[in-house]
């Protein structure tokens, strides 16, 4: 058995419960989270915690629409020694989020990879991985986020765990921000025609910059709709920007121009 460990964050929980605790509302739009600085504490506490064992990676798990990854995902699957893993939201709920983690648990547990596993979640239907980790040598540590509410984690999932540490505040709170209102000059641009063409024609110079030239066949192929994950990937990059687009048919329609147009000028002949 190898003498490392690794950590398994169920976002959902994290987030909700990090945001209430630290900012005062569950809603991901309202606050903003430190991802780099989170992570790479935890581990350091990890390490700390087990007396020194080696951390093999921190898991990331998240739900998204149609399991396409927000460029949020993509900047945390960036970070060194993290992996996202999504499963999907439906009807504002996630999906398939608990079987994830508990397929790696058990897949590290069974391969000897690691000999303690920090699962921050709160959420019962991973018992049974909580339950059937130690029985192949694993030691499980539960981590949670305190409350003043109602408790925040299952009874059940608390009790089948080797300890569960609830970290304070004071950890917490340094990663968790309010998000500036939308519209903020600060931190939003001015939602015009000119922006989100602009938005649009930026989008694209990066999208091309990473994709596959049978990508971009297939997207010249559907032109003028751009396809459905590409064009959801492309919404959520401009709203980052220009804020919510929601009911702005004009501006999505330039945002969509501004795409086609720099996409277009890549294949012009006096290109490159």
């Amino acid at each position: 058995m190898a003498d490392r460990s690794a950590i398994f964050i169920d976002a959902g929980y994290l987030l909700a419960a990090g945001g209430r605790l630290c900012c005062g509302t569950t809603n991901r739009a309202d606050f903003e989270c430190d991802y780099a600085t989170l992570t790479a504490d935890l581990a350091r506490w990890a390490q700390e915690h087990s007396g020194g064992m080696t951390s093999l990676r921190t898991y990331w798990y998240d739900g998204a629409k149609h399991g396409v990854p927000t460029p949020q995902h993509e900047k945390i699957g960036g970070l060194p020694y993290v992996k996202v893993r999504l499963g999907r939201i439906h009807s504002g709920q996630q999906k398939g989020v608990d079987a994830l983690i508990y397929r790696d648990l058990m897949t590290l547990a069974r391969e000897r990879a690691i000999s303690r596993a920090y699962l921050v979640s709160g959420d019962e239907d991973l018992r049974e991985g909580v339950i059937a980790a130690p029985d192949m040598g694993v030691q499980v540590i539960l981590i949670g986020v305190p409350t003043n509410q109602r408790a925040n984690q299952s009874a059940a999932l608390v009790r089948e765990a080797d300890e569960h540490v609830v970290l304070p505040r004071e950890h917490w709170s340094s990663y968790f921000s309010s998000a500036e209102p939308e519209g903020d000059s600060t931190g939003t641009l001015e939602a015009t025609p000119e922006a989100a063409r602009a938005a649009g024609r930026a989008f694209a110079v990066a999208w091309l910059s990473k994709a596959t030239k049978a990508e971009l066949a297939n997207l010249l192929a559907e032109q003028p709709r751009i396809p459905g994950p590409v064009d959801l990937a492309l919404v959520v990059e401009a709203e980052r920007a220009l804020g919510s687009l929601r009911d702005q048919q004009p501006l999505k329609h330039e945002l969509r121009a501004g795409f086609w147009a720099a996409i277009d000028e890549s294949q012009s002949p006096s290109a490159g």
